[in-house]
């Protein structure tokens, strides 16, 4: 009898085994193992462990039950990252009709219920299409005709070679087939690695509500999912209404939209009950890349995941998607939420956190490149195009309970976007444009308004700035000019910092200063320009560039807030020293030597 979304105990825990490369489909045994996880996902009961050996898995996972908060239900790969579940299939029938384009035709009974070559990204989407086509593993465009295909276009953003590699999919009505024409830049798709997405997730459980997963080493790649938001929550990985999953070392890429969905929760809870219920999911060690629309995505889902130690990286730089909240990070709400120790780079933006924001911290993360590429060109065509894809390290809207953002490094030309009050923003290491703008202040019909005080921490009109550590940098003219374009769009005049002496600055670039709390902060980089550049080594993550001369070690006081329930003192720094005494050094490094260590090392 099928249990779908329930939980049933055995008194016996079990090992179940599944292996890809077993000579027979067995009984889940270790010497006669399952060929297919979902035979083991079908089964796997409280306090199981799901073994799955290397391998490639072309399946959806659809989880059956769940486990309970003592004893979750465990599917681990035997070894990391060498057992992968796929939603695409391997394509090896093309045939060539013109000058590098190639035709590929596949019967739409081979989709089942879901052919990603008719249902599109959004509603509204012109031609885009949740399918996609990989050569090497490698994404191609999608164009809205087989005209394209013939002869590629550069894109309106980038000058981008790899926008010459592109699809176009059209529908047989009389044969009933799906047919895709495709250009491969003079590569014989028949002798190299082609697939086609086919599968909507990875894993994800049809029923809502299948708790207490634990999801550990898996590589889990291309799949064929919409847009997600409030009405639909799928992704690569999905949660489904559930709550206590926990996402450990894995590797977790290609999703046409969303990498993994956190879902919705059937009732938001209210500030009282948060915590016990929902028990918040766990995303840690994992590896997350080339997604279009977000790694890690919440709307209207469980509001106060643990997002920690994960290495995001190409989150919708195609730029063949388009919203104003894509992001590696994407959380609405994010109540309670931990997003810590990540490093987040080569993204559109870092992290959004939107809806309602209370009581979560933004703490000692790695961020860089989260901009749009070197090599843009601003003109009155590509204009629009741009300015959809101006993001940043973090943007915040709409904090009504304090949200602290401390002991990060925000290095991208755009550092930092807060439409909202009730911030508390300390001992980070800022090296780029930052710009704040009330939402609240919009409301009252004061858009230049922005109260930054030394009141009191229950006002509801104050934010903090302590003891940050602003480095100048120089943005690109093309940058410079972009962000005067979108000044000029807004109604309000946005307040950008660039430094080195003032917080603020009009749309036109000229300093003023503001009157604010501004304490301990620390402005370098004005008389002898200082470059910070990332390096990703073997060894790690490090920062290339000499603060030692312009950093003063003790120069500011230790912060400590006080008056309410989520108050702490900023007692720790980036590396997890403690910071001693009663002066400390403003930055996210206590010892200025530190900048010269390993800032983040990958694990998965």
């Amino acid at each position: 009898m099928k249990l779908t979304g329930k939980t049933e105990e055995r008194k016996i825990k079990m090992q179940i085994y599944v292996d890809a490369h077993a000579e027979h489909d067995g009984n889940g045994t270790k010497q006669l193992p399952f060929k297919r996880i979902q035979e083991a996902a079908a089964i796997a009961r409280p306090g199981d462990l799901v073994k799955v050996m290397p391998g490639v898995y072309r399946e959806s996972v659809d989880p059956h039950f769940a486990g309970t908060k003592d004893k979750p239900i465990l599917y681990q790969a035997v070894k990391q990252n060498l057992t992968i579940i796929t939603g695409a299939e391997k394509v090896d029938d093309w045939e060539p009709v013109g000058v590098d384009v190639w035709r590929t035709v596949i019967a739409n009974q081979r989709f089942g219920k879901y052919n990603p070559y008719t249902i599109h990204v959004q509603t509204d989407s012109d031609f885009q299409h949740t399918g996609e086509v990989f050569l090497n593993n490698r994404a191609l465009y999608e164009v809205d005709s087989l005209a394209k295909v013939k002869a590629p276009q550069m894109g309106a953003i980038d000058q981008n070679p790899d926008r010459q590699y592109v699809w176009y999919t059209c529908q047989d009505q009389k044969m009933n087939t799906t047919v895709i024409y495709a250009n491969f830049q003079g590569k014989d798709p028949n002798r190299s690695n082609v697939e086609v997405t086919f599968r909507e997730t990875c894993f994800y459980p049809q029923q809502a509500q299948v708790d207490f997963l634990v999801l550990s080493g898996f590589t889990l790649t291309k799949a064929a999912s919409q847009w997600a938001g409030a009405d639909y929550n799928k992704a690569v990985v999905g949660t489904n209404h559930a709550q206590g999953w926990k996402i450990l070392n894995c590797n977790i890429s290609h999703a046409k939209c969303a990498g993994i969905s956190l879902g919705r929760y059937p009732v938001v809870p209210a500030d009282e009950e948060l915590k016990g219920h929902p028990i918040k999911h766990y995303i840690k060690n994992n590896r997350i890349f080339d997604c279009g629309q977000a790694g890690v995505l919440g709307v209207d889902g469980n509001p106060a995941p643990a997002i920690e130690h994960n290495h995001f990286f190409r989150i919708n730089t195609r730029f063949n998607l388009v919203g104003e909240t894509v992001s590696a990070i994407n959380l609405l709400p994010a109540i309670g939420a931990q997003i810590l120790r990540n490093c987040i780079h080569d993204c559109t933006r870092g992290i959004w956190l939107g809806g309602r924001v209370e009581k979560t911290q933004i703490s000692r993360n790695l961020m860089y490149n989260n901009s749009l590429p070197g090599n843009f060109k601003l003109t009155n065509k590509n204009q629009q195009d741009l300015l959809a894809r101006l993001g940043e390290d973090i943007q915040v809207e709409n904090s009504v309970g304090l949200t602290t953002i401390d002991n990060n490094f925000l290095l991208s030309d755009c550092a930092l976007r807060l439409e909202s009050y009730e911030i508390l923003l300390t001992h980070n290491l800022i090296n780029g444009r930052v710009a704040w703008q009330s939402n609240q202040a919009e409301q009252a019909g004061d858009p230049l308004y922005h109260r930054i005080n030394q009141g009191d921490v229950q006002n509801k009109l104050t934010s903090y700035f302590y003891n940050n550590l602003f480095v100048k940098k120089e943005l690109r003219s093309a940058m410079k000019a972009l962000i005067g374009k979108q000044a000029d769009q807004h109604h309000e005049k946005l307040r950008q910092a660039e430094g080195p002496n003032e917080f603020f600055a009009t749309r036109d670039n000229q300093l003023v200063r503001l009157n604010a709390n501004k304490e301990g902060n620390c402005f370098v980089g004005a008389t002898r320009p200082v470059k910070l550049v990332v390096e990703n080594r073997r060894r790690g993550f490090f920062l290339k560039g000499d603060l030692s001369q312009a950093l003063t070690e003790d120069s500011c006081r230790l912060l400590t807030m006080a008056g309410q329930k989520s108050a702490r003192t900023i007692d720790t720094d980036f590396a997890g020293h403690h910071r001693e005494g009663y002066r400390v050094t403003p930055g996210p490094l206590d010892r200025k030597a530190e900048y010269t260590s390993c800032l983040f090392r990958a694990m998965a």
